[in-house]
């Protein structure tokens, strides 16, 4: 296995490949989201000087001899509690990434694949505090570089790693109907959806159309709740990078991995 990849093997033994996020990748990120974070704080800040002055008009005593000390407590506890929430609110609702993360095309997932919870983003969040110190994440960034699959010290305490989005070429709606319908289509014998899933199908990956292969043909094997979190993990990532491909209301996502296979054989057979 490469570096920069990790093979990911489920219980059923169906496996993923993930390219990893690098640490120049994954720093760049973090200085995004510090940004984002500073324009917040700024409003955080304004706020509480304005209620700095309220302590000090309704307590003049209090505000001369602790007003500061508590103003400092209260502007310190509310950075860290906001740095704290931003990253694990978006990672939760994100489902793994930052704003800083999505510009760069990254995602946070458990190492086993899974989603990340908020268990282990509150964790792996919390350990930054760690991973930062003595400064600029020397100590988060010293273990990701020795450590396999480039995990920092809260990486390795909540079982979490950073990959790359699989981004392939997305062809349009334009360029993918035109695919859809080459010379020697048997268009009227054929599922139109599939049919139009050929443009699109053209821009996969060798690794991307093993994945839905793999699950395709051993899908019958695996339990059905695991069938159903793999046919979604899968889907839900072909319509991120293919907007294209979609299913109609309550379909069940295994179909649009059984229109984008089909679609496969049908390209590969040219008919």
């Amino acid at each position: 296995m490469q570096r920069d990849q990790v093979i990911i093997e489920t219980p059923e033994h169906v496996q993923f490949s993930y390219e990893l996020a690098g640490l120049g990748s994954r720093f760049l990120a973090l200085v995004l989201d510090t940004l984002i974070q500073g324009a917040g704080l700024l409003v955080v800040l304004i706020l509480l000087s304005a209620a700095n002055q309220l302590l000090n008009w309704t307590f003049p005593d209090l505000g001369e001899v602790a007003g500061l000390p508590i103003t400092m407590l209260i502007v310190v506890f509310s950075v860290e509690l906001l740095r704290l929430a931003y990253f694990i609110v978006f990672e939760l609702i994100w489902n793994g990434q930052t704003p800083g993360k999505r510009i760069g095309g990254m995602r946070v997932i458990r190492a086993g694949g899974g989603a990340i919870g908020f268990a282990a983003s509150a964790l792996r969040n919390i350990l930054r505090f760690v991973d930062s110190f003595p400064i600029l994440y020397l100590a988060g960034g010293t273990f990701a570089f020795f450590t396999r699959a480039n995990q920092r010290i809260g990486d390795l305490a909540a079982g979490t790693i950073v990959v790359k989005e699989r981004l392939w070429e997305y062809p349009g709606e334009a360029a993918a109907a035109e695919l859809g319908e080459e010379p020697g289509d048997l268009a009227e014998a054929g599922d139109p959806a599939v049919r139009r899933a050929r443009g699109y199908v053209s821009s996969l990956s060798a690794e991307q159309i093993r994945t839905v292969r793999r699950f395709i043909e051993r899908r019958s094997e695996l339990s059905a709740d695991m069938r159903s979190q793999l046919a979604t993990r899968i889907a839900a990532s072909l319509r991120e990078q293919f907007p294209g491909l979609t299913l109609t209301e309550g379909e069940d996502p295994e179909r649009l991995l059984e229109i984008v296979y089909q679609a496969h054989l049908q390209r590969e057979r040219n008919l």
